[in-house]
């Protein structure tokens, strides 16, 4: 799962969502938003796919911690997605930032991309 965090060459940051850009109740309710989110510009979720949240704060520490320069999140609405922002301050080459941002990820922050079905 490090390669969730790694940039690919060429891109200039780590494409994120922000949760509380929707003002939603409680976490599970940003997750749908998200998901949501998603299907409105085209992608597929997959039953097997997770979403990680994590606190922005916690990721830029990991990420100074492991690089050199300034590290910074940004609000980038992109088409049919309001809550895209991304991650800068890191290059397809820092192996260590993808790896310091997997660290933080446990299964408390881990949310299924598809959501579960009612029992």
């Amino acid at each position: 799962m490090v390669a969730a965090f790694e940039l690919r060459p060429g891109e200039d940051y780590l494409s994120v969502n922000w949760l509380e850009y929707f003002g939603a109740p409680n976490l599970d309710a940003a997750i749908e938003s998200i998901r949501n989110a998603f299907r409105a510009k085209g992608f597929g979720l997959r039953p097997n796919g997770r979403f990680a949240a994590l606190n922005v704060g916690t990721v830029k520490a990991a990420i100074s911690g492991a690089v050199a320069g300034t590290v910074r999140v940004e609000h980038l609405p992109v088409d049919d997605d309001e809550s895209h922002g991304g991650v800068f301050g890191y290059t397809a080459d820092d192996l260590a930032v993808a790896v310091a941002i997997r660290e933080l990820v446990g299964s408390e922050n881990m949310h299924p991309a598809v959501a579960p079905r009612p029992s």
